[in-house]
């Protein structure tokens, strides 16, 4: 082979080496672009979802503390103006540096059953926000590498939704009444909140109620006389009680020689009309908490026995002999104030929780 023919074949092998070497590059870059620069949208997107968390909170707070002050037949023709509650969303996400339209705010109602979030404004329970950043708010993500691919910003969205969920704890003096409701009623009355069904908390038909004596350590039917008797001289107090960690002491329920005492209790308390230990302001009934305990309703409950949740009951009646009844029903949908996180019965708290 001749001397010119050999640097003519390197010479091409050397120009087929640099495009190889250059589409290599390329590709290289590009996989350096998709890790630094998906890198980096996902922690935009922990800030927006960040943002969004905190907004949904604090619009649902606000809903929360307009609950709070109203009464119970007030909450249930409730419609809600955005107006009140939009701005508290837009002035968190503005304190993390973003804005928040009043489009990406929804104020609706949460199904934990089904985890669906349906948008309305009349009786309204939860709050959903976007927080985003694209050509029309906040302005879209910019890359690093990624332009040299022909993609120079990419949108980052992210949405939380808040809602009241039950009762997590009740303080000090909160419950009133010496008698818990079953778990198990409340599957064994699903309708309750759309057709109110009442409960007899005496006698213990069914078993879906249980007198307490809270956390004292006796469970006698002289106990729970006594606590009867202090109750309406308001110098016993319950205590604080935390769904989920509390149990309290549970007589069986089949003794009415304190009945007399628990008539005088109710005729005592339906007149308070305080909105603490009375929260109606009827003067022939008591509207008042009590705990949900993590019994069947067909399993008399003696002895310690789990708290799982609260319920609010409006007593309408406590009749003496022959029959010894009490005559309740359960409230449904009740916001007051407290920490929500419990499980999904009875009354709510007006401090949201992220449901989603």
């Amino acid at each position: 082979m001749k001397p010119s023919e050999l640097f003519a074949r390197l010479n091409n092998r050397k120009g087929s080496v640099t495009i190889t070497v250059a589409l290599l590059l390329v590709v290289l870059i590009g996989f350096a672009a998709l890790a630094v620069d998906v890198g980096y949208m996902m922690v935009k997107r922990n800030e927006l979802q960040n943002t969004a968390d905190a907004a949904a909170l604090g619009a649902a707070g606000a809903l929360g503390s307009i609950y709070s002050t109203m009464t119970y037949s007030a909450q249930q023709d409730y419609v809600s103006d955005p107006a009140a509650i939009d701005p508290v969303a837009q002035a968190l996400a503005s304190s993390m540096s973003l804005s928040i339209p009043n489009s990406d705010i929804t104020i609706g109602q949460w199904n934990p059953t089904t985890n669906v979030f349906t948008p309305g404004l009349a009786n309204p329970d939860a709050v959903m926000v976007t927080a985003r950043r694209d050509s029309t708010v906040n302005g879209p993500v910019p890359t690093f590498l990624a332009g040299v691919i022909g993609i120079n910003s990419y949108p980052v969205s992210a949405t939380a939704t808040a809602a009241f969920t039950s009762l997590q704890s009740v303080p000090a003096g909160g419950l009133p009444l010496p008698v818990g409701i079953s778990i198990g009623w409340f599957s064994t009355a699903p309708n309750y909140c759309s057709t109110p069904q009442p409960i007899i908390l005496y006698p213990t038909t069914g078993g879906c109620v249980g007198w307490n004596t809270y956390t004292e350590g006796s469970d006698s039917p002289a106990q729970l006389d006594l606590i009867l008797t202090e109750l309406t001289n308001e110098s016993y107090q319950s205590p604080t009680t935390i769904a989920g960690q509390t149990q309290f002491n549970f007589t069986g329920g089949t003794d009415a020689s304190f009945f007399s005492d628990m008539q005088q209790l109710f005729n005592t308390m339906r007149v308070q009309n305080d909105g603490v230990l009375d929260k109606d302001d009827d003067i022939n009934t008591w509207t008042t908490t009590v705990p949900i305990y993590d019994a069947p309703c067909d399993a008399t409950p003696i002895g310690l026995v789990n708290i799982v949740g609260f319920a609010t009951i409006t007593i309408t009646s406590v009749t003496t002999v022959p029959n010894n009844t009490i005559n309740a029903e359960v409230i449904c949908g009740l916001i007051t104030g407290g920490q929500g996180g419990g499980q999904n019965l009875g009354t709510f708290g007006s401090i949201p929780n992220l449901v989603r």
